[in-house]
């Protein structure tokens, strides 16, 4: 039976607090960028990508250290696909303003994702992990950063590597069902059947149903507890 990976995308959230270059910007720019991006989310939350898309890209032009515009950005390009290299692009630069963001290198990994680059979005994927251990790990994105790249190690059959990143995920998210449906395919191609098994019957426990499929196919004898 061809199991098919569960994956999960998450649009835009904000972090605070990362490291940064010292640039030298006026209140009234700051102030002026912050009102902008406040009409960005706006035109946001009414689908006017195109608008918002703008307005988000004046805010930088003026204050390139304000960094929610960066963040918006990464939401409009993933809702308007015509959008994803320019946000790219702008967002590679900032990292040159926001250092060692896991936030920032995550999303560029989901827009490298969302175009078919697996490489560069593996790459994305990584740093954001790597960051996320100087940053801390108890920020709500980052069992997502361990979610994603195992999910491209199983599409690229690295199957014992994709266990290791469900697993962390799991550490950090221990009821993160869609982690144990995909862990679980891991231990069926392994041929460790009633680890998958017990993975799957978890997940369905957490409300991820395809797994019941899973079980009712694969696993044929009671699932221990």
């Amino acid at each position: 039976m061809k199991l098919k990976l569960i994956i999960l995308f998450v649009l835009l959230m904000t972090k605070i607090g990362v490291f940064a270059q010292e640039y030298s910007v006026s209140l009234e720019s700051t102030n002026k960028a912050i009102a902008l991006t406040n009409q960005g989310m706006i035109k946001l939350k009414d689908n006017l990508m195109q608008d918002a898309f703008k307005l988000l890209i004046e805010a930088i032009s003026i204050d390139s250290t304000f960094r929610n515009p960066y963040l918006q950005l990464y939401t409009v390009a993933m809702n308007d696909s015509t959008k994803i290299d320019t946000a790219i692009s702008i967002l590679q630069k900032s990292k040159k303003i926001f250092q060692q963001d896991d936030e920032i290198c995550y999303y560029l990994g989901e827009m490298y994702k969302a175009k078919g680059e697996v490489k560069r979005a593996m790459a994305g994927y990584s740093m954001a992990i790597a960051y996320s251990k100087m940053n801390g790990e108890d920020f709500y994105l980052v069992h997502k950063y361990y979610f994603n790249r195992a999910n491209i190690c199983l599409e690229k059959n690295m199957i014992s590597t994709a266990v290791l990143d469900y697993t962390y995920a799991l550490n950090l998210k221990p009821d993160y069902g869609v982690a144990f449906a995909n862990r679980g395919i891991c231990f069926f191609k392994m041929g460790e059947i009633e680890a998958a098994c017990k993975d799957w019957k978890q997940a369905v426990k957490l409300g991820v149903s395809q797994s019941e499929e899973y079980i009712g196919k694969n696993c044929q004898t009671e699932v221990p507890q």
